[in-house]
C-alpha cells in the first residue's frame, strides 16, 4: 500500500473536497482522484460517496480513517528515528521548557550539553510553566524546565537555579522606585511565581497602583522600551537590553524580597533525562 494514498485519503476526508485536497497537497485534482481510486481498489471497498464537487466518507471510510492516521503517525515517527540515526544520534531527549528559560537560562547550558553528549537528539517543546507538569506527567516529554513547581500528580519539582528580580523601567535621569510607581503602569503577571506576593507588598505603600497585565516577558520588555510601563523581571531577562541602553534597572526594596526560580520537573526518569539532570546539577555546583 502506497503511503501517499493514505495521506491523500486523510486530507480528502478532512476537506471533503477533491479540489481543496489537491491544493493543500500540491497535486493535480486528477492525481488525487486516481490515488483515492487505487486505495479503494486495494481495500476492495468504497471510501467516499461522491456528490458533485463534494465528497463524504462512507461507513467504511469512517472505519478506515483512524487506521490510516495511525499508519501515517507510525511511518513519520519511524522516519524521524531513521533520520536521527543518519545524523549520528542514538538516543532522544524531549524537554518541555518555559519561554523565559528557553531564551536566557537554557541556551548556554544546552550548548555545553550537546557538545558533551553528541549522540543525544534533543527536542525542545516551548510551553507555559503551568502546562509543563502535565506534559511531563503524561509522558509527552522526558523532562521539564519551569518557573513554578508542578502540581501534576506523580511529578517531582527540583529547584536548580535561582536569580534576583530587578525593577526595570525606561531610561530616565534621576528616577527612583517611588517616582516610577507614581507615574507608570506596572506591567504584571509575566512570571508565574512571584506577582501575587509582590503586588500585595507594593499596594501596602501604593494603594492606587495602575496595573497592566502582559503575559509574555518579551512583550513586557518592548512595552518598557516604548515607555508604556515598568516591571519586576528576572535579572537575566533584561541584561541584554540594559547593556544596549534600551532600559534601566532601578534600586528596589520590593524586588530584593523576590527571586526567580527555575524548576526541573520529572516523573519516570529515562536514561537521557537522568544524564541531562546530572549535567544541570553539575553545572549548578560548578557555578556555586
Amino acid at each position: 500500500m502506497n503511503i501517499y494514498w493514505l495521506q491523500t485519503f486523510i486530507k480528502t476526508a478532512e476537506t471533503e473536497n477533491f479540489r481543496e485536497a489537491s491544493e493543500e497537497l500540491y497535486l493535480s485534482q486528477p492525481s488525487v482522484t486516481k490515488q483515492i481510486q487505487r486505495l479503494e481498489d486495494r481495500l476492495d471497498i468504497r471510501l467516499f460517496e461522491r456528490n458533485g464537487k463534494s465528497v463524504r466518507l462512507t461507513p467504511a471510510g469512517l472505519a478506515f480513517l483512524p487506521h490510516a492516521k495511525e499508519i501515517i503517525a507510525s511511518f513519520n515517527q519511524n522516519m524521524e528515528e531513521f533520520d536521527a540515526w543518519k545524523q549520528g544520534y542514538t538516543k532522544k531527549l524531549a524537554i518541555a521548557c518555559a519561554p523565559q528559560i528557553a531564551s536566557a537560562f537554557l541556551p548556554p547550558r544546552l550548548k555545553q550539553f550537546v557538545a558533551r553528549f553528541p549522540t543525544i537528539d534533543v527536542h525542545v517543546d516551548i510551553a507555559k510553566s503551568y502546562d509543563i507538569g502535565e506534559k511531563v506527567g503524561s509522558g509527552m516529554v522526558d523532562i521539564g524546565l519551569a518557573r513554578m513547581p508542578s502540581a501534576y500528580v506523580n511529578t517531582a519539582s527540583i529547584p536548580i537555579h535561582k536569580e534576583s528580580v530587578v525593577l526595570a523601567g525606561p531610561v530616565i535621569d534621576q528616577a527612583d522606585e517611588a517616582f516610577l510607581l507614581a507615574n507608570y503602569r506596572i506591567l504584571a503577571h509575566n512570571h508565574p511565581s512571584y506577582w501575587e506576593e509582590l503586588l500585595k507588598e507594593l499596594k501596602k505603600q501604593n494603594p492606587h497602583l495602575k496595573i497592566m497585565t502582559v503575559s509574555q516577558v518579551d512583550v513586557t520588555k518592548r512595552f518598557i522600551e516604548a515607555g508604556l510601563g515598568i516591571s519586576y523581571l528576572p535579572e537575566s531577562m533584561i541584561r541584554e537590553e540594559q547593556l544596549a541602553g534600551k532600559l534601566s534597572v532601578y534600586p528596589s526594596l520590593a524586588a530584593q524580597k523576590q527571586e526567580s526560580v527555575t524548576y526541573l520537573v520529572e516523573k519516570t526518569v529515562t536514561e537521557e533525562a537522568r544524564v541531562f539532570k546530572q549535567f544541570l546539577l553539575s553545572v549548578k555546583n560548578e557555578r556555586n
